[in-house]
């Protein structure tokens, strides 16, 4: 990451986040920028952090020449045009844990404050009155609750209403009963509505999910029963649930979230007094607001920095407790594959990845993501991303597949990339010493212990006397500086070895074609790799 990394900041987030961003580059914070206003101040930024007021719209992105990332501070991207942004290689990450906490404790508090008609006496005794009769709620003990939706904000709630001495149902269609909160019975969608006393939604707002709570729903749901809503405006049906609440089928809701924010002013679900409305106050704590600031600075900076992509919408998945483990294999299964490329240029068939141990355990997807990269950035004219990286591969009929298998016993983790290349097959195999120091180990049937970082010049020669010295002293003749030499030897021995030279810089044409008339030299091939 270089110092002239731009990072604009248009919805603001902690000051702790914001000195995370500042430690990476130059950082401009400018709120309630429109999608006109956002278009013209992108031109030049590498990223771009956003909470929920602003709309990055595709307009807007018609400005984004350097945009790297799109960081939203929380879950939700219904603010991000994320088709827009993927179209144009930009990674989109959120933070989906950071508010889980808060958001689901506000189910809770909402479910509490309905079954005890809170707010309703509230406003009633703030007017002169005093109607204890009127405001009769239920107990929450022993009643049921459905939740819609078993991701990390539904887990929430399932927990703290267990701890309430509630029952529990869940829905979900991505979620087992063997992978459920222990306590929790998933159940159908049409019996949870049947059978719960309060339903709680924590699904995204999905075209699948559009309208999920509606009249036929609302018809299923159990008679007295009522709703929170603390997920995202548009999945339920509001003209709906007004008709399901004056005709008394359920006895109240609770929503933070509606179709259109700001609610209307004269919406009618503001007249009834069984329903209470808060103003989308999911994620609005201290805590999260400096918990969702911290982590998308950090995401976003791992993301400039390395490449690494933690919570990505667009992207595959890697969980930030995953993050720091995979970072270094990422990094080097792209340089197996950019390695690769530049020993065998030609058309590019096929990229396979074949990991061992640990590291395939976690996720081989994206380490093939990253090859894919290394790959693509040789046969592509335009920037090859995490984002577009297995769209580019699919426009170009390039073949990709990922595996897990045990590849040498010697080593605990191994990540070995295979390509195919003008109907030639060429594969390199490649570790970590400790935790971050990457080494290739095999090349082309040639053992070895290189490192693939900076300028190289990989040799392949006869294995004779003299060689290393005869390539030594005319690259010290031409001030090119050897920093570390490897030699591998061909499987089975013969009379053939490769050689890995790091040297200080780029090798002068002149240079590389004065090597090649040694004798005893086949090819000699100038690599260039991030460091």
């Amino acid at each position: 990451m270089s110092g002239g990394t731009r990072i604009l900041v248009a919805d603001e987030i902690c000051e702790e986040g914001m000195e995370i961003l500042r430690a990476a580059g130059e950082v401009r914070l400018k709120n309630g920028l429109t999608p006109s206003a956002l278009k013209e101040t992108l031109p030049g930024i590498h990223a771009l952090v956003v909470r929920s007021a602003t709309q990055v719209t595709a307009q807007a992105l018609e400005g984004a020449d350097r945009l790297i990332v799109i960081g939203r501070a929380g879950i939700g991207v219904d603010n991000i045009d994320v088709a827009a942004a993927t179209a144009r290689g930009i990674v989109v990450m959120n933070t989906p844990e950071s508010g889980a906490t808060t958001t689901g404790e506000l189910a809770i508090a909402l479910m509490l404050a309905l079954a005890r008609n809170a707010a309703a006496a509230d406003h009633s005794i703030r007017q002169g009155k005093w109607e204890k009769s009127r405001f009769s709620g239920v107990e929450i003990t022993g009643k049921t609750l459905g939740v819609v939706g078993m991701g990390r904000i539904g887990r929430v709630v399932a927990d703290r209403a267990l701890g309430l001495k509630m029952r529990v149902l869940g829905f979900d269609p991505y979620v087992k009963q063997e992978r459920a909160p222990q306590g929790v019975l998933m159940v159908p969608f049409d019996r949870l509505l049947a059978e719960s006393d309060f339903v709680s939604i924590h699904v995204p707002l999905l075209d699948s999910t559009k309208h999920l709570i509606d009249e036929k729903a609302f018809a299923q749901m159990k008679p007295g029963s009522r709703l929170i809503h603390c997920a995202r405006g548009g999945i339920v049906k509001e003209t709906a649930l007004l008709k399901a609440l004056q005709e008394k089928r359920i006895a109240g809701a609770a929503l933070d979230v509606f179709e259109q924010e700001p609610i209307e002013k004269d919406h009618p679900l503001l007249k009834l007094d069984n329903v209470i409305l808060t103003p989308h106050l999911g994620a609005s704590t201290e805590e999260a607001r400096r918990a969702v600031g911290i982590d998308i600075a950090r995401e976003v900076v791992e993301c400039l920095k390395t490449g690494t992509v933690v919570n990505g919408v667009n992207v595959p998945h890697i969980h930030p407790s995953e993050a720091e483990f995979l970072a270094p294999f990422l990094t080097l299964g792209e340089r197996l594959a950019s390695m690769l490329m530049q020993l065998h240029p030609g058309h590019l068939e096929s990229i396979r990845v074949v990991t061992q141990g640990e590291v395939g355990e976690h996720k081989t997807l994206p380490i093939q993501v990253a090859a894919m990269i290394g790959a693509l950035r040789h046969v592509c004219a335009s920037p090859v991303t995490p984002v577009n990286a297995q769209a580019i591969a699919r426009e170009k009929g390039i073949a990709c597949e990922a595996s897990h298998s045990t590849l040498k016993k010697d080593f605990v983790n191994l990540v070995r990339v295979e390509l195919s290349v003008g109907g030639e097959p060429c594969f390199a195999t490649g570790t970590l010493i400790g935790l971050r120091h990457l080494r290739m180990v095999e090349l082309d049937h040639f053992l070895l212990d290189a490192i693939p970082e900076g300028h190289l010049l990989v040799t392949r020669h006869r294995d004779v006397p003299g060689v290393i010295g005869r390539l030594g002293t005319l690259l010290g003749e031409a001030g090119v500086n050897i920093s570390r030499l490897q030699l591998g030897l061909e499987r089975p021995r013969r009379d053939r070895a490769i050689g890995i030279l790091n040297v200080d810089g780029e090798v002068p044409p002149p240079v590389l074609a004065r090597l090649r008339t040694l004798p005893e030299v086949e090819t000699v091939t100038a690599v260039t790799l991030e460091v």
